[in-house]
């Protein structure tokens, strides 16, 4: 059944502000999908809802397992130099740069960039890094960005760690590891310097 404006308006004005109850306990259903929807207090309503209920993992410290984890990092743009130097020079050499706007804890306020200050709009320009590593250069890598990014001021960015599933080169068909590994790249830095 669809609703007129003038019905809309009319919900609206009797309740403004929909009230949703917390529910702290979990239902039975293994699935992180819930088709319960909160109780929104609109009276002779019979709309379905439309929003699925989205549960987070039980545990704080849950670490989807996986041979690989990709870094996305999101920085500012003048310290993207500094962190890819650092990255190539500890081995790291496959990265996917995009340009990006957003906005999060600065709140789209101005940015500041050798000494001047400047602001277009809400949305702060931003550069994402990719990089893709084993799960073994995971903690070496995310703390390179930290060092290289970091100038201690709302606005520094975010890193986000996501398993993969798979690694596949499209050149070859090689999979995992083997895809994974580069020439030149930290995997060859370890073996020489473990040679040597």
């Amino acid at each position: 059944m669809a609703l007129s404006f003038p019905a809309i308006t009319k919900l609206r004005a009797t309740n403004p502000k929909p009230s949703f109850r917390k529910d702290s306990s979990l239902h039975s259903s293994p699935s992180w999908f819930s088709n319960k929807c909160p109780k929104t207090h609109l009276k002779h309503s019979k709309m379905a809802c439309s929003q699925p209920k989205i549960r987070a993992q039980s545990s704080p410290d849950y670490v989807p397992e996986a041979k690989f984890y990709k870094i996305e990092a999101i920085l500012r743009p003048w310290r993207v130099p500094l962190v890819s130097s650092a990255l190539i020079q500890m081995g790291i050499r496959g990265v996917t740069i995009s340009d990006v706007r957003g906005f999060g804890a600065q709140g789209g306020s101005t940015e500041r960039q050798a000494g001047s200050e400047f602001s277009e709009d809400k949305f702060v320009t931003k550069v994402k890094m990719e990089i893709v590593v084993s799960k073994d250069q995971v903690e070496a890598v995310i703390e390179k960005i930290i060092d290289e990014a970091r100038t201690g001021e709302i606005g520094d960015g975010k890193i986000f760690l996501i398993p993969v599933a798979e690694v596949i080169r499209v050149r070859t068909g090689e999979r995992g590891e083997k895809a994974d590994r580069m020439m030149g790249g930290r995997s060859d830095l370890i073996s020489s310097a473990a040679s040597a």
